[in-house]
């Protein structure tokens, strides 16, 4: 059961080029750690341009164990303070993710592209267990026809008490493929299933091509 950790910024107006640098820097060096990270900006979905630092685990364990190797590490804590006495970007969020079981995909990413749908599940009993009942028959329907799904539960930050359910894709081509090609069938579905929860906001995230 994969953990995410998930650090959104943006740039401070006037310092983009200083910040760009500086947030290459950090996903190099972390990958160098032999961390799981990799960098996702917003595509649409947000007002400003959002940089979304994402560092995947394969368990808590494993994720318990990396937050302790980098309080430690010189390289890692020099980033750190340098990105704090020389400030060029303001942070808009952090949180932790939790993949829900029956929705693994490891400590991996699902694509460049990730079109993604924050829930807030309504508060009547047992609708819950239908809202996860849903998503799997959605996931049956957009991984038959090319996507990659997955659901996450929210801890912390914006996303506290969220569900997160994302497809991903290798690039927009194939998104609009997929997307297109899915259409009837997910709306015969969406016609079939009770309302259990309410969509928070969604947004799709890419690649970046400067970073």
């Amino acid at each position: 059961m994969a953990i995410a950790r998930v650090q959104i910024s943006t740039a401070i107006v006037g310092k983009e080029a200083e910040y760009m640098a500086a947030t290459s820097e950090g996903a190099k060096l972390m990958q160098s750690k032999g961390l799981k990270n990799f960098l996702r900006v917003s595509h649409s979905g947000t007002p400003g341009i959002e940089v979304w630092s994402m560092t995947m685990f394969k368990d808590w364990e494993e994720y318990g164990a990396a937050q302790d190797m980098m309080q430690s590490d010189a390289d890692i804590q020099q980033w750190y303070l340098e990105s704090i006495t020389n400030r060029t970007g303001e942070m808009l969020d952090s949180f932790e993710m939790v993949e829900v079981p029956g929705f693994e995909r490891g400590a991996e990413t699902s694509g460049d592209i990730v079109f993604a749908t924050a829930w807030n599940i309504l508060p009547e009993d047992g609708m819950g267990k239908e809202f996860i009942k849903s998503c799997y028959g959605a996931k049956e329907i957009h991984e038959k026809h090319g996507a990659k799904a997955r659901l996450w539960q929210g801890m912390g930050g914006g996303y506290s008490g969220k569900m997160i359910y994302s497809l991903g894709y290798d690039n927009f081509t194939e998104m609009g493929k997929v997307q297109k090609s899915f259409q009837e069938d997910f709306a015969n579905f969406n016609r079939s299933v009770a309302v259990t929860a309410t969509i928070d906001h969604q947004l799709i995230l890419r690649a970046s091509t400067i970073l």
